[in-house]
Parts: C-alpha cells; sequence; structure tokens
C-alpha cells in the first residue's frame, strides 16, 4: 500500500494534468504536496510555436492535429495548462459540423489553449467572434429582421451563468433576456473571401435592448458580455464546474462564495484554480479516486506512462466510433458526459486493444517501459513496480493477484514485462481518476 503522500501526489498529477508515472510520484513524494501544486501552478505557459500543432485546414488533416494535441496532453512540459484547455474544451464547446470547417474548428481549440489561466471574460469575447463559435451556434445567422436566438440561450445557459443561482437558486435569465440579448448580438457574417468574421452594421438591430432587469440602450456584443460579468451568477457558475472538474464535486455555497469573490467580473482563472487546488477538499479522502477516466483522459494517460508517440498515431475513428469522445465533435453544445458513463462495454474493449498497441510497442524496444521493467523487477516485484510506473500507488487484493498470477506463469522477460504493464492499464485503479 502506498502512503497517504504517495496518495495524493497520484491525484495532484491526475486532476492538475493527465497523470502521474513513477518518477512523477517519486519526485512529488520527496518535496511534499503543497511543493508540487505549488510547482505545477507557478510553470510557465506552453505557446503555440511549442505545441508545433500541424497548420492545416482540411477536414482530412484532423488526424494529425488530433494526434498531436493527444500528445500534448500526455507530455507538454505544462500539464496544467493542457488540463485547462481540455476543461475549458467542454464547456466553451464548438464541434465540427456541416456549417463549421475543421480550420474553424482548430482556430477555436487554439484560442482555448493560448492562456486558459487568464481573463474567461476575454475569452468570453474571443471565441463569440471566430468563426467556429459563430457557425457552431448560428450567430452568423443573427441579423435584425431575422434574429436567432442559439448563441444568445447557450451564453447565459451554459457558458457563463447557468439557469438557475448556485446560492439563491432563483433563475439567472427569462425568455425574454435571450430575446434581448440576441437583438443584441446581430450583425455578423461569415466573410467567404477572408474566411473570418465580420460585422455589417446594416443586419445589426440599432434599437434599444433591455435584460437582466435593466434599459442596455443599443447595445451590442462588447455591451453583453459587460452586463454578463456583472450579473450576480457570473462569480459562480463557472468557479463551480472548475471545482466539480479539479475536486470531483459540487463546493458547498461557503467555498463557492470565496472562489466568486476571486473570479469577480474578470473571470480571473488561476486565482480560482490556485485556490481549489489549495483548498483542504482538493486532497481529501473524498475526492481521490472518486472520478472515471474518459476515453481522453485514458488516452493521454496511457501514453504518458508507456512513452507511446500519440503524434503519430491516429486513434480518432476509435474515439469516434467506438468510445463516442472524440475531441472535435462532441455530442451537442453542453459536451461530453462524465462519471460511470465511460464505465461501458465500448469504451472498454476499444480500450483493451488501444492497450495492445502501448504493449507492442514498448516489448519492441530495448530501451522502452517494459525492458527497464524487467531488467529491474523479478515476477514477484514486477507488479507493484509496474503499478507504480503507471502511476498507481495502491492495488487492490483482486488486481495484486491477478498480476502476480501473470508474472509468475512463464518465462520473466521484455514481453511479459509489456503484458504486465498492459494488464496494469486496465485495471479498475487506471480507469479511476
Amino acid at each position: 500500500m502506498g502512503t497517504v503522500t504517495e496518495r495524493q501526489v497520484g491525484h495532484i498529477w491526475r486532476r492538475l494534468g493527465f497523470g502521474a508515472t513513477g518518477v512523477d510520484i517519486d519526485h512529488g513524494t520527496a518535496v511534499g504536496t503543497t511543493a508540487l501544486i505549488d510547482e505545477l501552478l507557478r510553470r510557465r505557459p506552453t505557446t503555440p510555436a511549442q505545441w508545433k500543432l500541424p497548420n492545416l485546414s482540411s477536414w482530412s488533416d484532423q488526424a494529425p492535429y488530433l494526434g498531436r494535441q493527444l500528445q500534448l496532453m500526455a507530455t507538454s512540459p505544462n500539464p496544467l495548462q493542457e488540463r485547462l484547455a481540455w476543461i475549458l474544451q467542454g464547456i466553451v464547446v464548438v464541434g465540427v459540423t456541416d456549417s463549421v470547417a475543421f480550420d474553424d474548428l482548430r482556430r477555436h481549440v487554439t484560442r482555448l489553449r493560448v492562456n486558459p489561466f487568464g481573463s474567461y471574460t476575454r475569452l468570453l469575447r474571443d471565441t463569440a467572434v471566430l468563426p467556429g463559435m459563430m457557425k457552431y451556434l448560428n450567430g452568423d445567422q443573427n441579423t435584425a429582421d431575422h434574429p436567432n436566438q442559439n448563441y444568445a440561450r447557450e451564453l447565459m445557459e451554459l457558458f457563463s451563468l447557468g439557469l438557475k443561482s448556485l446560492v439563491t437558486g432563483r433563475p439567472n435569465y427569462s425568455q425574454n433576456d435571450v430575446i434581448q440579448v440576441a437583438r443584441a448580438l446581430t450583425g455578423y457574417t461569415y466573410d467567404w473571401a477572408t474566411g473570418k468574421i465580420r460585422f455589417d452594421p446594416s443586419n445589426f438591430d440599432h434599437g434599444q435592448k433591455y435584460f437582466f432587469g435593466a434599459n442596455q440602450g443599443h447595445a451590442g456584443l462588447a455591451q453583453v458580455i459587460s452586463a454578463v460579468a456583472r450579473h450576480p451568477a457570473y462569480r459562480y457558475f463557472i468557479p463551480a464546474r472548475l471545482f466539480q472538474e479539479l475536486v470531483g464535486h459540487a463546493p458547498d455555497v461557503a467555498t463557492l462564495k470565496r472562489l466568486g469573490a476571486l473570479w469577480g467580473t474578470t473571470g480571473d482563472v488561476r486565482s480560482v484554480v490556485t485556490a481549489i487546488a489549495h483548498s483542504p477538499a482538493f486532497l481529501a479522502p473524498a475526492a481521490i479516486g472518486t472520478r472515471v477516466k474518459s476515453p481522453v483522459e485514458l488516452l493521454a494517460s496511457g501514453a504518458r506512462v508507456m512513452e507511446f508517440p500519440l503524434g503519430r498515431s491516429d486513434y480518432g475513428w476509435q474515439l469516434s466510433s467506438f468510445m463516442n469522445q472524440h475531441p472535435y465533435f462532441p455530442p451537442n453544445v453542453s459536451g461530453w458526459p462524465e462519471g460511470t458513463t465511460w464505465l461501458n462495454a465500448g469504451v472498454d474493449m476499444t480500450w483493451g486493444g488501444i492497450v495492445q498497441d502501448f504493449a507492442a510497442a514498448s516489448a519492441g524496444s530495448s530501451r522502452g517501459v517494459a525492458a527497464r521493467l524487467w531488467l529491474r523487477e523479478s515476477p514477484l516485484s514486477a507488479p507493484t513496480a509496474a503499478a507504480r510506473l503507471c502511476g498507481i500507488t495502491d492495488l487492490t487484493a483482486p488486481t495484486a493477484r491477478a498480476l502476480h498470477g501473470y508474472t509468475t506463469s512463464g518465462a520473466w522477460d521484455r514481453y511479459r514485462a509489456a503484458g504486465t504493464l498492459a494488464l496494469v492499464l486496465v485495471s479498475p485503479e487506471f480507469l479511476v481518476n
């Protein structure tokens, strides 16, 4: 059994990144949990030049882009940046559709990745006028003569306020607010010549708008975002989502109010994430091992510990057809489901096949993880060592027995070591986040 500190270190890496290696566990245990959290919070954000994401635009170029994005989740020097960018991709949702091209999606994802620690209010302003969001929620079809309410509704319901206040329980907006905000968001159109969104004053509703209980004058997009940021519910909705993602359960009202004070009208992501990571709830037993890894998390964490080059692979069809979590094809604007939804035959069987790829690649390398396990451990010590290499510090008795049965049932060589690692990756312990 691992120590409390080891267990907490593994948890930190899973929630502020995409999982730990054995080296990560050793380092975190040596420096302590507080220092490890501070270290991850202080790491310099990576830049587009470092990402080396393919600068491609055709729909057929999604595979290399996805492979590189998953590789960054697994190996970036700033794992928290990757984690926050992925969380935002599930909140400010855009997907490839008949009208949203891959290039539109790529630009949206790039904006989420550039500075996920910064102002969420600014992020809302920026993404609102990118082609991806405009096309996804019909903002480019919202004119004074033919208003479209899609973006106005989702801006309030999913991106900023929520249906009801998390503090008072009262509705945060009305249908009339949706109508009036939609009027304020008119005038934007997609320019096919430039591939950009432009504002056309002739399509804008220049009349006065009344929403959130006040006359907002001749409000346009900037005024809408400012009004949303001043709304009392704005301080709580996204901080609660971040707390849920990082801790694993909803915050109590007192915690929510403290986070709301840090969030303010600018949407200070870094301050809120820092407060969450340093809160007692983050490392409490109730938070550790209480979430199920999604397919994307499985790929990133598995590739990380097995040192598998996702950038040269194409698992998009497995994610889309069998695991139901392709990052560029969300089921709807609400994003992907969470929790035990991912404990199903489609995910488990597909994940087992992917793990075989990881294990085969490792077995074929004289310097891979499997070789190191084989050379350093005996069949009796291998199960615990393999688990630690995969970031797991505690094995249940059934898993330990199964691993010991496998490691001692034949010749102990590089291939059996790879098989041992594969069994760890499909164990219940690895499936939890």
